[in-house]
């Protein structure tokens, strides 16, 4: 067995936008991109959030926002591709994104 094996504290973050803050972990060798995202409360994404590709969401602090929908802790969302959304945060979140097929775009 192979393991790839790397602490988000030696990942370089980088903004998203105001108040919203990521680390993107090493893609692996088959195309999944995975993010962990953290909204500072009151963050908001700065548009729609389109995806042409799954997107896989675990809540794993706070709350996230999406629409008139919270999330508490421990809420996995399954993104089909299609999907779109606005995501947010009143109290402040932290979320991994798992991108299956890997980004559309950089980020």
């Amino acid at each position: 067995m192979r393991f790839d094996i790397v602490h988000c504290d030696d990942v370089p973050s980088f903004d998203i936008a105001p108040g919203i803050r990521a680390v993107r972990f090493p893609d692996g060798p088959d195309g999944v991109t995975v993010l962990q995202v953290t909204f500072s409360p009151g963050a908001e994404w700065p548009g729609v959030d389109r995806h042409p590709r799954t997107e896989i969401v675990l809540v794993q602090e706070g709350e996230l926002l999406d629409g008139t929908t919270a999330y508490p802790a421990g809420t996995y969302i399954y993104g089909h591709p299609g999907s779109e959304h606005r995501p947010a945060s009143d109290k402040g979140c932290t979320v991994l994104a798992i991108y299956p097929d890997g980004l559309p775009a950089p980020v």
